[in-house]
């Protein structure tokens, strides 16, 4: 009997702490859903204000609290008739390397900026590929380094489209938005159930200078939280992905 007396307690300890991990487990994954059930759909995107030509970033690594200046990022939208032209290209030097992307989207004047085609040319680093993706009734038939065909779901956002979406969100705070897929194009990789949310109004320095802004946070398809900061006028003014990687708008052009 004196073993049983012994061994009691600690087994209850035991089946004590499973039911409490198993709750847990539990509460996070209906939290989850809850928290993307809640959240609203993207709000309708409206194509006309995406005209703002072309923005030029710096981009940075932080490590170890150090910052080091590794190129430029240039975003540029363009309007046609009846299609958004999106154009990122990435100017990095990585230990004296240089490793450049340009890509380029054509999208429909949609709700989700949905790609029809997008084409991408990478130098200097496996990384940076090359290659060109149609995008027909769902499908994306890819070829150049990547020969292959996949499945992209109506409704789904591009890296890039967000960048573009993200300057249009209402500006309130606690606002939580929601969308199904994501595409991080230049690696051709979907992902599920994103959340965009509103954390509030920040005041970040650019260059010496304060500059009011919202910040919004983006979570799901378990990358890791990226944070974006957009001025009161729609300008996107910083992003900061993986904790480490810095995009700032540049205010003046290189050389003045």
């Amino acid at each position: 009997g004196s073993k049983i007396h012994r061994e009691g307690p600690r087994l209850l300890n035991l089946m004590k702490n499973k039911i409490d991990r198993t709750l847990l487990v539990f509460l996070v994954f209906t939290l989850g859903e809850s928290i993307f059930a809640e959240a609203k759909p993207l709000p309708d995107f409206n194509v006309e204000k995406v005209n703002w030509g072309t923005q030029r970033y710096k981009f940075t690594l932080i490590k170890n609290e150090e910052k080091i200046e590794l190129g430029s990022v240039t975003l540029r939208n363009k309007l046609a008739k009846d299609r958004v032209i999106l154009t990122d290209e990435f100017l990095l030097r990585i230990e004296g390397k240089p490793i450049s992307l340009n890509m380029t989207q054509v999208c429909l004047k949609d709700q989700y900026l949905s790609p029809v085609k997008i084409e991408c040319k990478g130098k200097g680093s496996e990384e940076m590929p090359t290659f060109k993706a149609i995008i027909q009734d769902g499908e994306a038939k890819i070829s150049g380094e990547w020969n292959k065909t996949m499945k992209i779901p109506k409704g789904t956002v591009t890296s890039a489209a967000f960048m573009r979406f993200i300057t249009q969100l209402p500006r309130v705070q606690g606002a939580t938005y929601r969308y199904g897929f994501a595409l991080e194009a230049s690696e051709m990789n979907l992902k599920k159930d994103y959340i965009a949310k509103v954390i509030g109004k920040e005041t970040i320095i650019c260059d010496g200078v304060p500059v009011k802004c919202w910040k919004i946070s983006q979570n799901g398809g378990r990358i890791n939280e990226q944070l974006f900061w957009v001025t009161e006028n729609g300008i996107l003014q910083r992003i900061l992905m993986d904790g480490r990687k810095q995009i700032d708008l540049q205010t003046g052009e290189a050389g003045d």
